[in-house]
């Protein structure tokens, strides 16, 4: 299943430890924080969502050792929800079980099992209407629940409300300026008729903190997602990002972030091209196309022009 462009910006960005460890320190409670060493954070392969739910899901985890030094202590568990679910604490319990079966079987000599710390980051239209707690998916009123205590199951997740959040808010946390325009992107991508222009005023923002080894990648992936969920051409895309960076930055940064525009635009042509003269395109073929270079994307695009088939454009 294709993820779609709010999948990928998560994974693509919070993927990479050192800004899923800058997300953490924003929401996570400070107690938690304290019994963490997250320069040690490192992601564990692998996945624990269902296939059904993989459009609406970043099914990221990480481990992470204790304060002081020690073997693996913590995993955390990286959601993303962008429609109201009241069944959610059931799907993240899930998940944490998949994940604690999985180490139990790793770690047959262990007989306890790492905690885990579920983050849910929702960036829907309206805020997340029930407490972020198990309790909240039990049939039970608020008397019942405290009737019953903890003979049920109550366990809390970190939720991460982009939507009870202004853009100014977002923009003061004390954050990394590569999370903060993802956060910022997440919440205006649904709803922002020019989101390209939000996300090109706040890089311009916050040029000063765009440095480092990694920004180039973070804002391709950030022209990319401007364009997948906008109308707007590939040109105003690129013009719009070109001018929010500091000349400094234009040369280091937009020479690699125009290169993904363009391979975008080529492949929504190539698409295009593929669709009008074959019929629909075979889920291979866009998988093929999505992870193609801008010379391969090229060749296939001249090729198209006498091709008989599909397969004759992508001959090697």
């Amino acid at each position: 299943m294709t993820p779609t462009p709010h999948d990928a910006l998560v994974r693509a960005i919070f993927g990479q430890p050192h800004y899923a460890a800058e997300e953490l320190r924003a929401v996570v409670p400070p107690g938690v924080l304290a019994e963490m060493e997250l320069e040690t954070l490192a992601p564990v392969e692998g996945s624990f969502i269902d296939e059904g739910l993989r459009e609406s899901s970043a099914d990221l985890l990480f481990s992470v050792s204790p304060l002081g030094g020690g073997s693996a202590f913590v995993y955390v568990l990286f959601e993303h929800q962008s429609k109201p679910d009241e069944r959610m604490p059931l799907r993240l319990l899930r998940y944490q079980t998949r994940v604690w079966e999985r180490h139990a079987a790793e770690h047959a000599d262990e007989p306890r099992i790492p905690p885990i710390v579920p983050l849910l980051l929702h960036h829907g239209p309206k805020p997340w209407p029930w407490k972020p707690s198990f309790s909240s998916v039990l049939a039970l009123d608020d008397r019942r629940r405290t009737a019953f205590g903890p003979t049920v199951l109550g366990f809390d997740f970190v939720l991460d409300d982009l939507a009870r959040q202004s853009d100014a808010q977002i923009h003061g946390r004390a954050s990394d300026a590569v999370v903060r325009l993802t956060l910022l992107s997440l919440r205006n991508g649904r709803s922002h008729p020019r989101l390209f222009e939000l996300v090109a005023e706040s890089m311009h923002a916050l040029k000063r903190e765009l440095r480092g080894p990694a920004v180039g990648t973070a804002l391709e992936r950030l022209a990319r997602y401007a364009l997948e969920v906008g109308e707007e051409p590939f040109a105003v895309v690129r013009a719009a990002f070109a001018n929010a960076l500091v000349p400094k930055n234009r040369s280091e940064v937009m020479v690699s972030t125009a290169d993904v525009l363009r391979a975008e635009y080529g492949r929504e042509i190539l698409l295009e091209q593929l669709e009008v003269k074959f019929g629909p395109v075979a889920p291979l073929i866009r998988a093929r196309i999505e992870k193609a270079s801008l010379a391969e994307l090229a060749a296939w695009s001249r090729r198209i022009v006498v091709a008989t088939s599909p397969e004759a454009v992508f001959a090697t």
